[in-house]
């Protein structure tokens, strides 16, 4: 049984599960299910929006390299490939297949400034680059916008925050990390939410004091 299949069926159990206690219809707008209020303004959102510019560039450079012999387009090609790939899949091994794949692509390093997608793909990147690389690869392999979100997490025993990609799927949220190759419902993440960006911009979690 393959690593994939394997980890499918580990969701799909995990799903079954949730239904009992959440309607799949009734999915929140974001992930975690806490309630988010907009950031007006930060320096955050200037660099989000900027990032947001940088997918529509990268999105060019992937149409202009589909030609194999054009030099400069390695890491558009790796890029492609793997989202070519992607798009062969259905269900949740769409997204297992492009967690799985960035995390293997991407070398890490403890801290790195926002990188595009192309950018990650061709060197070295942190969480954010992690990330960012999947909201892309997501994008381009027909997943809608309002069914993606990047998050800004901490872990409990950990100094600095972590950012991972939140993909809606059947009314269930689930985590695309670059720390694990499974997908894990936003529900059984032990992960504390911060805040959520995605294409509308940034907005904060209204989280009970206990959880700070």
């Amino acid at each position: 049984m393959t690593f994939l299949l394997r980890s499918t069926l580990i969701v799909a159990v995990l799903v079954a599960a949730l239904s009992l206690t959440r309607s799949a219809h009734c999915a929140p707008s974001d992930p975690f299910g806490n309630q988010t209020v907009e950031v007006a303004y930060s320096p955050l959102l200037e660099k989000w929006f900027a990032t947001i510019n940088q997918l529509s560039r990268d999105h060019a450079l992937l149409s202009a390299c589909v030609d194999s012999h054009v030099a400069g387009c390695a890491a558009a090609r790796q890029l492609r490939d793997i989202i070519e790939e992607a798009k062969k899949q259905n269900g949740l091994a769409v997204l297992g297949h492009i967690n799985r794949a960035i995390n293997f692509v991407i070398n890490p390093v403890a801290h790195s400034d926002w990188l595009s997608p192309l950018e990650a793909i061709d060197g070295n990147g942190d969480c954010k680059a992690y990330s960012v690389a999947k909201y892309f690869a997501l994008l381009e392999a027909g997943v809608a916008a309002d069914h993606l979100r990047l998050v800004i997490v901490h872990a409990h025993g950990h100094s600095a925050n972590h950012m991972v990609v939140a993909a809606l799927w059947q009314g269930h949220w689930f985590i695309l990390d670059n720390l694990t190759l499974l997908l894990v419902p936003d529900a059984l993440s032990e992960y504390v939410p911060l805040l959520v960006l995605d294409d509308k911009g940034i907005r904060s979690y209204v989280l009970p004091a206990a959880n700070y």
